[in-house]
């Protein structure tokens, strides 16, 4: 995040002029008195306050809380009227939880907020004229939303334990969250040594054993943490190499045995924060000079060090990497106000930008857990995914770091099940990081990848809200995601599916236990017991839903160089295996006693290209012969070999007797059946043949030509 994108001043919903925002903001402020008066009255009535349980007002008068929290509170709201940006509206949002049950669960919040706020929302209308109450009230209900309405979906807990930094944090994250799609659900304690408040678990402690919550993330050292950490860096220019790790030590050993006190009452992921160095000293003011003197820099880089060797050996631990978001946006500009000083008056807000630039690596965690903490099972394609290219048509690049992390995941108490549309006999175990018996499952064929998970599920006797799927191929992910909606669908070549699985080591469904690791064993054992159920499939319409296209011509020049290719590496669906090269294949084109075709097959993600070659030889008037049927596996499991056929035989001309060649290998066994499947009649060990008064084999209806009309009509 930065001070473009999510905070560019987007107007709320409604588009209406920059003109009539500052109007309705001017007419505002001219009545603020009345406003802040009658906000005073809604916002600490005794009454709500003593059900609400709101804590912080003792000892503060009316006058005190209008000027530092009702005051500030207004002038951020009439700021966000005047410019739009949300950045306002979510400063505005939160700064409306500090005289409330922030520390409640979400119901018992909405039921404050919408008591409150519609008073407060009746009091500013009654101050407005009727022709900006219209534009003032769509304003308010789309600002307020966040607090008076539950999120759809599955809320994800977060507690944030820490000082202000904290408060910074949850003043942008569920904000972010719920642009995401997800429902946040975040509190906060603190503990300050600039207030008095001590690093002490038991507030935490007791907290969460009233309140369960699925992840906690703690900042122990950014701005007034832990007194340590503040004498370590102001006195950074006079300690030698040995004081210097003999204080990060006992530093680190007071956040170790912090996170071991709570780990025995709670197995939510720990998110620690690392050490930023803010705030900045007085070489802030100082353009010219970097803002991290050297010493104070050596020390963080050390006390980084040890903060991640404490998170690696925590159970459950994942790094929130302050040092390496400041690098990024820069240390000045993250300790940059966000709100102006005019606009804070007297307020207690004081937000510096960091807050909002954590945010994306939380948010990149949070969707992490959201996407799979119900997770159990692990489906997973090869070619491609495992490794780059296709292990049946020969070498490949193997993504060893994937299978090792598989492997872990497993030992941790996953479930892998392989699903891949391969021959079986073509995977080289030998070469892999994997073993067949880190499978529970295998589901290597040429079926639909969508049976084969049903399949599974039924086997293992597990819900399908607990299978990932992971695929580089977008059309098979799209026939997963539709045809079984609960199953979580990954991409492959994504990033962010593999930063997920290694973070997927640290949640609690992963346990590196005995049991653990036996798990693959036992769900073997019990799905080898139970009967396979086969779940039926409406495979014309998924299908369909793909949007095939296929253009079918015999080849030009142009060509070659493709069908050269394909040809030479193809070893999966190649009939004969005969590798022409690229001459032989130019005077096959021009000679009349040979034809060849092509084909291009696109779907609704893209075109795959040219996919598929067939050479013909015409032996006399009567008989033709298919010489070579190469198809690229990228365009498997669509029956688009019988397309083609049945294309070449209208081309070739009816009324002769066709004969297939099928010389069979150690790769080719996709191939095997073709011309079975099409009519064709063995007459020996390696020709099939289909007599001129034979049925045509039949297209399937869910491919069209590029034009749009069904192929072969």
């Amino acid at each position: 995040m930065s001070g473009t994108g999510v905070f560019s001043g987007d107007p709320p919903r409604g588009e209406w002029a920059r003109a009539d925002r500052q109007a309705l903001a001017r007419s505002l402020g001219r009545r603020r008195e009345k406003i802040i008066g009658a906000w005073t009255t809604s916002q600490f009535d005794e009454e709500v306050v003593r059900r609400y349980g709101i804590g912080g007002i003792e000892g503060q008068g009316r006058a005190a809380l209008q000027r530092t929290f009702v005051a500030p509170l207004l002038e951020l709201l009439i700021e966000y009227v005047r410019s739009g940006s949300r950045r306002y509206g979510d400063v505005y949002l939160d700064e409306r939880l500090r005289y409330a049950p922030h520390q409640a669960p979400p119901d018992v919040r909405t039921s404050f907020f919408r008591e409150v706020l519609a008073r407060d929302e009746a009091a500013m209308l009654a101050e407005c004229a009727s022709s900006d109450g219209g534009t003032l009230a769509r304003l308010l209900a789309d600002l307020h939303a966040p607090l008076i309405d539950l999120a759809p979906g599955r809320l994800v807990r977060l507690l944030g334990v820490g000082d202000c930094l904290m408060n910074d944090v949850r003043m942008f994250l569920p904000a972010e969250c719920r642009r995401s799609g997800i429902s946040l659900d975040m509190r906060c304690i603190y503990f300050s040594a600039t207030e008095g408040r001590s690093l002490a678990a038991t507030q935490t402690l007791e907290f969460l054993e009233a309140n369960p919550m699925e992840l906690v993330a703690l900042s122990f050292l950014t701005y007034g943490g832990i007194p340590p950490y503040a004498a370590l860096l102001r006195e950074a220019d006079h300690l030698g190499p040995a004081e210097t790790a003999k204080r990060i030590t006992a530093l680190v050993g007071l956040m170790d045995g912090f996170l071991a006190e709570l780990r025995q009452h709670t197995d939510a992921p720990f998110l620690v924060h690392s050490a930023s160095g803010l705030p900045l000293t007085w070489l802030r003011r100082l353009p010219f000079m970097s803002p991290i003197p050297r010493s104070r820099r050596r020390v963080l880089e050390a006390l980084n060090r040890e903060i991640r060797g404490l998170v690696e050996h925590t159970p459950n631990a994942l790094l929130i990497d302050e040092e390496a978001v400041t690098q990024e946006h820069g240390y000045r500009r993250a300790s940059q106000a966000v709100v102006s000083r005019r606009l804070r008056g007297h307020g207690h807000f004081h937000t510096r930008w960091f807050g909002a630039f954590l945010v994306a690596p939380y948010l990149d965690v949070l969707r992490s857990f959201d996407t799979l903490r119900k997770t159990k099972v692990l489906l997973v394609d090869f070619d491609h995914t495992l490794w780059d290219g296709v292990m049946g048509d020969g070498e490949v690049r193997h993504h060893r770091e994937r299978q090792r992390l598989l492997q872990r995941l497993r030992e941790g108490g996953m479930l892998l099940v392989a699903v891949s549309k391969n021959d079986p006999g073509t995977v080289r175990w030998n070469e892999m990081s994997l073993a067949p018996d880190d499978f529970v499952l295998r589901k290597i064929g040429w079926g639909l990848k969508v049976e084969s998970i049903q399949q599974a599920a039924q086997e293992l006797d597990l819900g399908l809200d607990s299978f990932v799927f992971i695929d580089d191929n977008p059309a098979e992910r799209d026939l997963v995601a539709t045809q079984l909606p609960l199953v979580t669908v990954l991409d492959a070549g994504d990033a962010f599916t593999w930063r997920s699985l290694e973070r997927l080591r640290q949640f609690p469904n992963t346990r590196e236990t005995a049991e653990a690791k036996t798990r693959t064993e036992l769900y073997r054992q019990q799905a080898e017991r139970r009967a396979v159920l086969r779940g039926e499939f409406d495979y014309e319409a998924m299908m369909r839903s793909l949007d095939l296209r296929v253009e079918f011509r015999p080849a030009r020049r142009q060509d070659l160089d493709r069908v050269t290719e394909l040809i030479q590496r193809t070893s999966q669906f190649n009939t004969t295996t005969v590798r022409y090269d690229r001459a032989e294949l130019e005077r096959r084109l021009g000679n009349a006693r040979h034809g060849m075709y092509v084909a291009h097959m696109a779907d609704k993600f893209g075109s795959l290209g040219l996919v598929a070659c067939v050479i013909t030889q015409r032996r006399d008037h009567q008989e033709v012969v298919f010489d070579s049927f190469v198809m690229s596996c990228r365009a498997m499991g669509f029956r688009l070999e019988h397309l083609v056929l049945d294309l070449v035989i209208g081309a070739e001309g009816e009324g002769r007797t066709f004969i297939g060649r099928f010389v069979p290998t150690d790769r080719n066994t996709p191939a095997r059946r073709l011309f079975a499947e099409c009519g064709f009649v063995a007459r020996d060990e390696h020709e099939w043949v289909l007599p001129p008064a034979a049925r045509r084999p039949s297209a399937p209806s869910w491919f069209a030509a590029v034009g749009g009309r069904p192929v072969g009509c």
